[in-house]
């Protein structure tokens, strides 16, 4: 085995696979896990057939835990309880199993009707409600309205057709602010009878992002499964005496097709007419198939630790039930799981005891793989403690595979790394130059110029281009450095360029200088991309601002101006000392509309050339500032205020505002200037915090027009 390892070429893909995999896994599922404890922990749950959500946020989801109305060996019609006719007798758990409801005894096999009103929402709202699948069938009613159909519920196995989905609908409160949900559910074919998965009930939106998200993410484990499924399965093609490999392979494979017969239920979008009983015998199947053939992948990976006995055994048992669940009905395989899941559990210890013989004995690479095992291990155990209603949750053992594969994939490409250790290495040297560099010199300039790397530039390259450009400035930077010392202020310099600068470059921008506490920036692309990122800017100045204030520091305020035109890109200097410049007339008007900004007391200045290239100028907060003089212009410029980024109180009272400013602006370059004083002054009294007011009465008042 070693030899055969030794001669073994790297895997890459897997190894890239699995990493990012396991790295989205842990990044998502402990956040997802979060949002929803949190609001889970502050809401109340169903008691007695009734749950009051008046506390309910806008932006939160509730799960409809609790005590549920219970009719057992009954359909009762939505319109029962909601005339009163119904009477609740019962109240039980959901999620749950009703044969595992302590005191009544309940067989698995029956139907039954749960029903729970909620009260306290807004019947104005359309709200999302979130269902996983019934064990076995099941329809849902809300406020009398069939919204989900789980299969078909019946009184008899002959009646009951069974169906698994993962359902979204979008529902609405009644006149009083009630959802009355009554759930017709029947089991004659699965192992146990009721939920397993909470129902949630909230933000339309946020469940249907939640539920892409989850989807998104199911489908990329898919995909990452069977890629390296189908990789092990091609090494074990080129490599026959490798059967550790094919194992593997075969074990991905199954894993990935786990994933799709679960939670999302994918394979039914790629079969869309696969029944129910073909379904639910390919979920177990995957089961039973994969613990055969992980037991049998590690006896081939540590043959001289494993027992050859105990391998027949396993694989005598997981042939054995397999061949019930293809060909039993489902009701009879299904109630054998639980023991298979025990035998399981034996298994798995088994094979952390081959992990510990194989370390003790100093085996090259068991350390690492028993590490990655009992994640694998551990999530099969959850798994098994969901499927038995002990745990609610989804199905993780597909992401502790893995895990596995990323331990087992390092076992081993570990005995070839140091023959490419030079290699990574000079790479890797060469990723870190060319990162610094770019540090400081855009790549984007360099594109802009033609050029893939900053070897190539040369001494007077050149080209022309529309972009739009944007000048930002800390206003009264002189009086604040003033109280700093030379550390501190370059410390609160980089503190708000490490702010500024990602902005930028998240709306298609690149930085083209740093000139102090000031920014130069170019954006290649269309104009919205300026406009956007100088309301993003003061959005992130905002939440500086929090921060500073809760350190004791005064805030601070900027002004940014921004302008579409042509512009000329190139390099100017000597052989020997190089710098990139902008040179143009477009880049004169962006500094003039930055000081504009300051003259004017406003956030943002656009010139009207920023306002024509929007997409849909109306979607933007803007206010019409007048027209202003530009040095090299004979006409002046039109120039607008765009206030999206302001804080809340001051974008209401703008708004509130604009058309009486712009009735003022009207009267000025009308020249019936005492009706223009006459309004600025009355919008003074009424936002005396406007300075853009207050220029053109100091402007009236200064040239004595009125």
């Amino acid at each position: 085995m070693e030899k055969t390892f030794r001669r073994s070429r790297p895997l890459p893909s897997p190894l890239a696979v699995a990493f990012l995999a396991v790295l989205v896994f842990l990044a998502l599922s402990p956040a997802q896990a979060s949002a929803e404890a949190e609001g889970s922990a502050r809401l109340p749950q169903a008691k007695r057939g009734a749950l009051d959500l008046s506390g309910l946020r806008h932006d939160e989801v509730a799960a409809l835990d609790g005590q549920w109305e219970f009719h057992w060996q009954a359909f009762v019609a939505p319109s029962l309880f909601a005339s009163g006719e119904a009477k609740a007798k019962d109240w039980r758990a959901l999620p749950g199993e009703w044969n595992s409801y302590a005191g009544l005894g309940l067989p698995s096999t029956g139907y039954a009707t749960y029903r729970l009103l909620v009260t306290g929402l807004d019947a104005e709202r359309e709200y999302g409600l979130r269902m996983g699948s019934f064990l076995s069938a099941a329809t849902v009613f809300v406020n009398g309205a069939k919204v989900f159909e789980f299969g078909t519920p019946g009184t008899t196995a002959a009646s009951e057709d069974p169906g698994w989905l993962s359902l979204l609908a979008m529902i609405h409160p009644d006149a009083a602010g009630r959802a009355d949900i009554v759930i017709h559910l029947s089991n004659f074919h699965d192992r146990a009878g009721g939920l397993r998965t909470p129902m949630l009930l909230g933000n339309y939106d946020m469940l249907l992002a939640a539920r892409d998200r989850l989807r998104a993410f199911e489908l990329f484990s898919l995909g990452a499964l069977l890629a390296m499924g189908l990789y092990y399965l091609a090494l074990f093609a080129f490599r026959r005496t490798e059967r550790s490999s094919l194992f593997f392979g075969l074990v991905c494979i199954i894993l990935a097709l786990r994933v799709a017969c679960y939670d999302e239920y994918f394979i039914l979008d790629l079969f869309p007419g696969l029944s129910w009983d073909w379904l639910f015998r390919a979920g177990y199947l995957t089961f039973s198939l994969a613990v055969l053939f992980t037991a049998l992948f590690i006896a081939r990976l540590f043959p001289r630790r494993s027992w050859k006995p105990a391998s027949w055994v396993i694989a005598a048992v997981c042939v054995a039930y397999s061949a019930a669940i293809t060909l039993a009905p489902p009701l009879l395989f299904s109630g054998l799981l639980t023991y298979f899941q025990g035998f399981t559990g034996v298994v798995g210890l088994y094979i952390v005891g081959i992990l510990v013989y194989a370390i003790a004995a100093r085996e090259r690479g068991s350390l690492l793989f028993l590490g990655g095992f009992i994640l694998f291990f551990a999530t099969t155990i959850h798994d098994m403690l969901v499927s038995n209603g002990v745990l609610q949750g989804t199905f993780l053992v597909q992401y502790g595979l893995l895990v596995f594969l990323f331990s087992m994939s390092l076992v081993i490409t570990r005995k070839l790394a140091d023959a490419y250790a030079k290699t990574e290495s000079l790479s890797s040297e060469l990723v870190r130059t060319n990162r610094s560099m770019k540090r400081f010199v855009p790549e984007e300039f360099l594109l802009s110029l033609g050029r893939d790397s900053i070897e190539q530039v040369c001494l007077g390259d050149h080209a022309k281009r529309d972009m739009s450009v944007m000048f930002a400035d800390i206003r009264s930077f002189s009086t604040l450095s003033e109280r700093m010392s030379p550390e501190d202020t370059f410390r609160f310099i980089n503190q708000y360029l490490a702010r500024m600068g990602p902005t930028i470059r998240s709306n298609s921008g690149f930085v083209d200088k740093y000139m102090g506490d000031g920014i130069m920036a170019l954006f290649p692309g269309c104009p919205e991309d300026a406009a956007r990122c100088a309301i993003d800017m003061h959005m992130r100045l905002c939440e500086y601002n929090v921060q500073r204030s809760a350190q004791g520091e005064a805030p601070i305020r900027i002004g940014v101006g921004i302008h579409t035109g042509g512009i000329m890109l190139g390099t100017i200097g000597e052989n020997e000392r190089m710098d990139g410049t902008v040179i143009s007339d477009a880049v004169n008007v962006a500094s003039r509309m930055e000081s504009l900004a300051k003259e004017f007391g406003v956030g943002v200045v656009a010139s009207e050339s920023i306002l024509a290239g929007l997409a849909d100028p109306g979607e933007y907060r803007t206010r019409y500032l007048g027209k202003v003089g530009v040095k090299g212009r004979r006409e002046p410029i039109s120039i607008f205020e765009l206030y999206d980024g302001e804080p809340e109180e001051e974008r209401a009272r703008k708004d509130g505002l604009k058309e009486p400013f712009e009735a003022a602006l009207a009267a000025f370059y009308a020249q019936d200037y005492t009706q223009a004083l006459s309004l600025f002054r009355d919008l003074t009294a009424r936002f005396p915090e406007d300075e853009a007011t207050q220029y053109y009465t100091r402007m009236i008042r200064r040239l004595k027009l009125a």
